[in-house]
């Protein structure tokens, strides 16, 4: 009796937990990609300078670099080209990563920033798509295997102190 509650219990935690994942990689999308809006703008104004300076890019920011009070400007200028190109990366492997591999590349291009930004806001959803179901159904299938491992453990220690 307690058994088939507790078993109802984990896979109906593992899959709203885990249906959550589709709708919480939306939003983490959609805050990825205003990201790369922003750093867009700022990549296109810093070239946008050097042209009008008449200069490279690597040029101009180098003679940000250079010069002891505005180096650590140059540095930023740097970095947004770099960021940017990060930024591109993830979002594109994101958005092409089949369904079941999602959590993986997620993982792999993990920023730690917009990960706890996208939490912060984030509301849990009732999932109605494919993608949904499958994240769900894996979540219920995850929680019944926690389930019946943590019952198996549980009686393995019951039956050594029994034989002690």
């Amino acid at each position: 009796m307690f058994a088939r509650f507790f078993y109802t219990l984990f896979a109906a935690a593992g899959g709203a937990g885990f249906s959550q994942f589709p709708e919480y990689l939306a939003h983490y999308l959609q805050r990825l990609g205003g990201r790369i809006d922003q750093a867009r703008v700022r990549v296109s104004e810093i070239k946008e300078d050097a042209a009008e300076k008449g200069m490279s890019v690597p040029d101009y920011i180098a003679s940000f670099t250079a010069s002891d009070p505005h180096g650590l400007e140059g540095e930023r200028m740097r970095e947004s080209f770099f960021d940017l190109a990060d930024m591109e990366t993830a979002y594109a492997a994101l958005t092409s990563a089949p369904t079941l591999q999602r959590p993986v590349t997620f993982i792999e291009h993990f920023d730690s920033g917009l990960v706890g930004a996208t939490l912060g806001d984030f509301a849990p959803a009732l999932p109605l798509t494919p993608e949904g179901f499958i994240y769900g159904a894996t979540g219920a299938l995850a929680g019944l295997l926690l389930c019946g491992g943590s019952r198996r453990v549980l009686r393995r220690r019951k039956n050594r102190k029994v034989e002690a």
